[in-house]
């Protein structure tokens, strides 16, 4: 059993405020806070192994030099708060802090933090103390504004201040409890690696949106009640990825775990206290409805342990996809009226056998005693064995990463700077090559998965093809569709829960069905209200476009009421974009009700008409139609976007191995010290060798990443998708994003989510300003909620009081995308098999791409595969003009907000059709230029525009047929200026025009 009173000790073995008074405290940083900390918790300095902060800073970090005659006072004295600086762990991007002395004395930083976490000690109870800790620690920010968002990532190292001192004392309180071991005495520290499937499969197994939210929600909650297992044993600092600290289910976790005990840390009211969305939201945009868990994760876990961790975790996760699987087909059952009785449990037990699939792996990462800790024979001793254990799998992996022989030499070498010792190897450094190991075992376990047959019988469910579909009477497996449906359960329940005419489920697609339904119910028992079925349609998502301009036009009491008139009182309502609301806002409370609920049942009592077979139907229909297009003041939107977005090399990024994804020792030291170094670099070969070297995979550096990904995905890529943009975030795990997007939203919701992936500032020429700037667009002086700049953001808090500082990614940091505009009404399968195509085809064209594609009703399609944008070699930032979505974008809002006839693009269309495609000679491009320069002025367009369209094509583009793709590019922006979809295009051009 862990002893938390350890894991404490482990923590508390430097302050949080180490960076900020480090050099300007009497009291040194060791005898202040964390002293005083320790003696009111009633720890002992014994209760702490003092390899677990050896092994985290040698993984991390170099060590300094500590004679007491010969320090190097330049190196050691860097006093961040005179001189702040933060160096991106990823990128090697620096941040220039303004002095932060004026701000807050040392007294007052150590007095707030002393306060700060006394609140957080829970007499008598080490366990949910470290849990307090662990959590409400970094947010001491929000509590107290006046300390800055910097609370939030202050450097454990002020030399080398890439790694935050909660990644610090996380990664020391992992290792220490790793070392503990158990009640057959001490232990060494291990990674372990577990995954799940199938993913993409699994979740492209889908007939409705509804499905495919569902399918990415179970798989991470699947994660999570695998995390769980682990955490609650040994806490849940010892997760390196992904990073948990802040994921909604995690902190629901946390509030459960203490309301089980009493309540006596008072986890929901510390939770309200820092305005957690989770507790506030009571709708479907409550941030649990977010898919945001990876299907991997790894740990660090003591040695003999991994096995029954990883055993238990697998466990968990198949008893709950069980019980939630029974609960289903329940639900289902009882509202038939029929027995949900041992036929259907034995169903149940036979379809989800072994689901998920599950694979693990573990390494040891040795640790020496206290008295050999950094012997050469000791580090050589465990890179032997580890050397041995890699030549296993791949004879080559022993001579890679760190045991490359140039890097071996360097790293595992005393260093001595005038005789004092500056580096010394450790077994920290063997961290990567022990990753490395786990997952490559892992990948092992992956590919060695068994199979068993699976032995059904009859007709196979609708929505899978492969497991019979669950009943009370195993005759009726047997009979055909016609026939069923009258004696079935699924024949008796059509119409809920989501159940369409004529399918039948297995247990798999029975819990994808109903996860919305139990889910909202299971959120809302949490948080002591009613929560509705989280529902939302492509047919919903498509018409937002027409609602939003219906809304900006401007709903009173007249148009409010002919709006009413169209829909029944008996009509279902739907799901709507939050982002779509947003524009009710200046209504007086009763209308702002009304208008939400007519606009939630629009889309609904569109589908219930043309699904009417009764007599007049269809002249019910029609004047439907008429009615709604004479109020929207054109035809309804009927398309909708589809996003996928996955980060490049993601492989490479944690492992390590590729130069372009290091950093060098030197680029990672503060400036002060580079400077100051640079004497002694000069006349000590040693030392330069060693600042030359690239860093290996530490574990700062995959907490860095962890803790990126999981902002990006947590916050961000909801924040973009239903904040910025009318879209429904269906799954943000990592560096993955399924997302539902309105068509009037898609260029700038594409552009957003790669440039808050990166944490890159947008460019003026991509017009994404405003949505940057202003969620609530009644406040244009409001100060921005979101801010990006060299691999950081800044997401203020919706009522712009507090907010949150994020180490994104970093501009070396790529991600491709794939996008798909389809009908309402194409089959959802299909709409996701283009969707992966085109996700391919942007990566296949060269990574840090995207592929557009527009599948029209009427049959054809159209593609656009492009760079995001063309960068400066030494910056890597979007240049102005090189954005090809912001080009088509300028083109759009032309068409759909001046004078410039559509016509232009269909005469250039025909025109094409006599050209022969072929390498753009400049003869060549000088005559197709000057051609689309008439055209476009012919029909009252920008003569410049053509020319910047056919020269950004040749030369960023680069198409081995540039006629082809310049047709494409005219054809999409045409399509994304029609009238149905045209409102927000419009108004931006009348923005810019009349400023």
């Amino acid at each position: 059993m862990t002893d938390y009173t350890q894991k404490l000790a482990a923590w508390l073995h430097d302050p949080a405020e180490k960076a900020l008074i480090l050099l300007r405290d009497r009291e040194g940083h060791e005898h202040g806070t964390v002293a005083r900390l320790r003696a009111q918790l009633a720890i002992a300095a014994k209760a702490f192994d003092e390899r677990a902060d050896w092994l985290a800073a040698a993984a991390d970090r170099p060590q300094w030099p500590r004679d007491s005659q010969k320090k190097y006072p330049t190196m050691e004295q860097v006093v961040f708060a005179r001189e702040p600086e933060l160096v991106h762990p990823l990128s090697g991007q620096r941040v220039r802090l303004d002095d932060l002395r004026s701000t807050l004395s040392t007294e007052q930083i150590k007095a707030a933090s002393q306060a700060h976490f006394e609140a957080l000690i829970v007499e008598g109870d080490a366990r949910q103390t470290f849990l307090n800790f662990w959590r409400f620690g970094p947010e001491l920010a929000r509590l107290a504004p006046e300390l800055g968002a910097l609370w939030q990532i202050q450097p454990a190292d002020t030399r080398v201040p890439d790694h935050t001192i909660w990644n610090h004392v996380d990664l020391v309180s992992a290792i220490h409890t790793a070392l503990a071991g158990d009640a057959n005495g001490p232990d060494q520290p291990a990674l372990l690696a577990m995954s799940f499937g199938p993913v993409q499969g699994f979740i492209a197994q889908a007939r409705s949106t509804s499905d495919l939210w569902a399918g990415s929600h179970l798989l991470s909650s699947l994660v999570w009640e695998a995390l769980r297992s682990v955490v609650s044993r040994i806490g849940p600092d010892s997760v390196i990825f992904p990073a948990l600290r802040g994921v909604p289910a995690v902190d629901r976790w946390l509030i459960e775990q203490d309301e089980f005990q009493g309540g006596t840390a008072g986890m929901r009211a510390r939770f309200k206290a820092i305005k957690a969305e989770f507790l506030h939201f009571k709708d479907d945009t409550n941030p649990l409805f977010a898919a945001s868990l990876p299907n991997k994760f790894v740990a660090i876990v003591p040695a003999r342990q991994a096995q029954h961790l990883a055993e238990a975790a697998v466990t968990a996760v198949r008893q709950a996809v069980q019980t939630w699987a029974e609960s289903a087909a329940k639900r289902v059952f009882d509202a038939a009226g029929l027995p949900c009785d041992n036929i259907v449990r034995d169903q149940i037990d036979a379809q989800l056998a072994g689901f998920p699939e599950a694979a693990w792996a573990s390494a040891v990462w040795p640790v020496p005693t206290k008295e050999c800790f950094r012997e050469s024979s000791a580090v050589n001793t465990a890179a032997a064995q580890i050397k041995q254990a890699l030549d296993t799998i791949h004879p080559d992996l022993q001579t890679q990463g760190v045991f490359a022989p140039t890097i071996w030499k360097t790293l595992n070498a005393q260093l001595q700077l005038d005789g004092v010792q500056f580096w010394s190897p450790s077994t920290g450094l063997l961290y990567a090559p022990v990753f490395e190991l786990t997952d490559r075992m892992l990948a092992a376990a992956k590919a060695a998965k068994p199979f068993a047959a699976l032995n059904q019988e009859g007709f196979r469910c609708s929505l899978t093809g492969e497991a019979e579909w669950l009943t009370h009477d195993r005759s009726l497996l047997s009979m055909n569709r016609k026939d069923r449906e009258q004696f079935s359960v699924w024949g008796k329940t059509r119409g809920r829960f989501g159940i369409k005419r004529g399918e039948h489920l297995g247990a798999m697609a029975t819990l994808k069905r109903l996860w919305p339904t139990l889910f909202a119910a299971d959120v809302g028992a949490f948080l002591g209200t009613k929560m509705q079925r989280y529902v939302i349609s492509t047919h919903a998502l498509a018409l937002s476009t027409s609602m939003e301009a219906l809304i900006h036009a401007g709903l009173n009491e007249a148009s409010l009421s002919r709006l009413e008139r169209l829909v029944d009182e008996g009509d279902d309502t739907t799901t709507l974009p939050a982002r779509l609301l947003v524009g009710l806002q200046p209504l007086s409370p009763d209308l702002r009700q009304r208008a939400a609920t007519a606009l939630k049942k629009l889309p609904v009592g569109m589908d219930s008409r043309r699904e009417d077979t009764k007599p007049g139907a269809d002249q019910r229909l029609a004047q439907f139609e008429y009615d709604l297009s004479e109020l929207l003041g054109s035809r309804p939107e009927t398309y909708y976007a589809l996003i996928q977005m996955d980060g490049d090399r993601m492989g490479a990024w944690l492992a390590g191995n590729d130069d372009a994804y290091k950093l060098r020792y030197r680029d990672t030291w503060h400036s002060k010290v580079q400077v100051s170094s640079a004497d002694l670099e000069s006349r000590t070969p040693d030392l330069k060798r060693y600042l030359e070297a690239y860093r290996p995979s530490s574990p700062g550096r995959h907490m860095a990443i962890s803790q990126a990904l999981n902002d990006f995905s947590t916050h961000l890529a909801r924040h973009v998708v239903e904040d910025c943009c009318k879209g429904k975030l269906l799954y943000a795990g990592g560096d993955d994003v399924l997302a539902l997007v309105a068509v009037d939203d898609l260029f700038d919701c594409m552009q957003l989510l790669r440039l808050a992936y990166s944490g890159t500032a947008p460019h003026p020429s991509m017009g994404l300003t405003e949505r940057v700037l202003s969620y609530d667009e009644r406040k244009r002086d409001s100060p921005a909620r979101l801010m990006l700049k060299d691999g950081f953001g800044y997401l203020r808090d919706r009522d712009r009081t507090s907010g949150r500082f994020m180490t994104l990614m970093g501009h070396k940091a790529t991600a491709s995308m794939g996008a798909v505009v389809a009908h309402h009404s194409a089959p959802l399968g299909m709409v996701l098999r283009e969707l992966r195509t085109a996700e391919a085809a942007a990566k296949a064209a060269g990574r840090d791409r995207y592929c557009l594609r527009v599948l029209k009703r009427g049959g054809g399609e159209v593609a656009i595969t492009a760079p995001w944008w063309s960068v400066a070699d030494q910056d890597k930032k979007p240049q102005t003009g090189h954005s090809t979505l912001a080009l088509m974008k300028r083109l759009a809002e032309m068409l759909a907000g001046t004078a410039f006839s559509r016509g232009a693009i269909y005469r250039a269309q025909l025109w094409f059709e006599g050209l022969t495609d072929g390498p753009a000679t400049p003869a060549w491009r000088e005559q197709l230029m000057g051609s689309l320069a008439w055209q476009f002025e012919r029909q009252k367009g920008s003569a410049e525009l053509a020319q910047a369209i056919v020269t950004h094509i040749c030369d960023v583009l680069k198409p081995a047929k540039p006629l082809n793709a310049i047709n494409d590019f005219l054809v999409t922006s045409e399509f994304f200026a029609r009238e149905a979809r045209s409102f927000r295009l419009a108004a931006v051009m009348r923005k810019k025009e009349s400023a």
